[in-house]
């Protein structure tokens, strides 16, 4: 039995066998099998990408072998099996590779550390697993055996300085407007693309004082593999603001093992210029949004806080109390044209499911005609609303 990297030569069971492994693994575990455990870095950065390869072989030929490697968990690294390759070389020669994906998670000296098990089965046993009918199918009986496997040691770079993304990547975007009219929803994409590190927390647009954003982010692609997670994710915002802004630059800081070389991936700024909807334009004559009656605070405070209290009753004893339906989705019921109840819609019920009622009240909003009338949008919002509310 063996222990190894590319940079040592693999010892072999079988002819020189060294001290500590005499020491180390029983004679039976020597006459099992051969092995080795190698990296194809030993000293990488921080989150940078580390192919780690078990390799094992049968060596005694009397039975059936099957091979089990796992990795020992640890807060030091984040380690994924990329693929497994078992093969019948001769008759009971059994061959096996095991490739994991590996990602440091801390500099310094850190020991990867596996669990490996032999288990052994007669050609009888293995025949028994097919014998009888479906009902009856048997496990193979098996004699196992738990080998000592000395750990990897790895020297873990330190980064010199903090970076949002450790990888080779590109970043993209598309917006669908540079003018809009007050409250009428703005989309901007921001596309990454790239090869490295998946733990990432970032925000391409970040946040913009005056306006609201709703942000949704699809991940396209993260596939595993040997030079890193191979990743695609799309991040979405809904914009939706009473005047003109600005979508700042962002600036994402990243680092590329491969390249040995820090860049800065920089998103483009973009002026909106929101104009004011003329009064011809507003359905209800209204300022639009309404402005707070903030006279009546202190009384409709009190008014949620015992609907609040009153429908956590009601939860308990499953009985329906006026005083709760009354005012359930009074904000909604009290929306009296489409602006409004789009403005209601993705400021207080963002989570409820209900983003295919946007377009209709918007192309309602500025005169377009649809196939449903306002009144029956918002019997069916609220229909939506009680149903989920079951």
């Amino acid at each position: 039995m063996s222990l190894s990297t590319k940079d040592t030569q693999m010892k072999h069971t079988l002819g020189k066998i060294t001290l500590f492994i005499l020491l180390s693994l029983t004679l039976y575990a020597n006459e099992l099998a051969e092995f080795s455990l190698t990296t194809d870095k030993k000293s990488p950065y921080e989150k940078e990408a580390v192919e780690i390869t078990f390799h094992a072989h049968q060596i005694k030929h009397n039975d059936v072998m099957f091979f089990f490697v796992t990795p020992k968990k640890s807060a030091d690294y984040k380690i994924v099996l990329l693929q497994k390759e078992a093969k019948e070389l001769a008759y009971h020669d059994k061959d096996a590779e095991f490739h994991y994906l590996l990602f440091p998670l801390k500099s310094g000296k850190i020991s990867v550390a596996f669990n490996f098990v032999i288990k052994v089965a007669s050609d009888d046993a293995v025949a028994q697993v097919y014998t009888g009918s479906r009902d009856n199918v048997k496990w193979i009986e098996t004699d196992d055996t738990e080998i000592s496997v000395e750990p990897l040691e790895l020297d873990i770079k330190k980064l010199s300085k903090n970076v949002d993304l450790v990888g080779d990547f590109t970043l993209t975007q598309k917006l669908d407007k540079e003018s809009a009219k007050a409250y009428e929803k703005i989309n901007i994409k921001y596309f990454l693309k790239g090869v490295g590190f998946d733990a990432f927390h970032i925000d391409p647009l970040g946040s913009i004082e005056g306006v609201d954003i709703f942000k949704d982010v699809i991940k396209h692609a993260n596939k595993a593999t040997k030079e890193g997670y191979k990743i695609q994710r799309e991040f979405n915002y809904a914009i939706i603001a009473p005047k003109s802004f600005t979508i700042p630059a962002t600036k994402i800081e990243c680092f590329s093992p491969a390249k040995n070389r820090y860049y800065t991936l920089t998103t483009k700024p973009h002026t909106i210029n929101v104009e004011a909807l003329p009064q011809s334009e507003l359905l209800d004559k209204e300022e639009y949004p309404k402005q707070e009656n903030y006279s009546k605070e202190s009384t409709n405070f009190f008014i949620y806080l015992l609907i609040f209290i009153a429908g956590y009753l009601s939860a308990k004893i499953n009985i329906k109390i006026p005083f709760i339906e009354k005012h359930r989705y009074k904000d909604i019921k009290e929306s009296n044209n489409p602006k409004d109840l789009l403005y209601t819609l993705m400021h207080s019920y963002a989570d409820k499911g209900l983003e295919h009622y946007y377009a209709p009240l918007e192309d309602m909003a500025y005169g377009k005609k649809g196939k449903k009338s306002f009144a029956k949008i918002k019997r069916e919002i609220l229909k939506n609303l009680k149903v989920k509310q079951r």
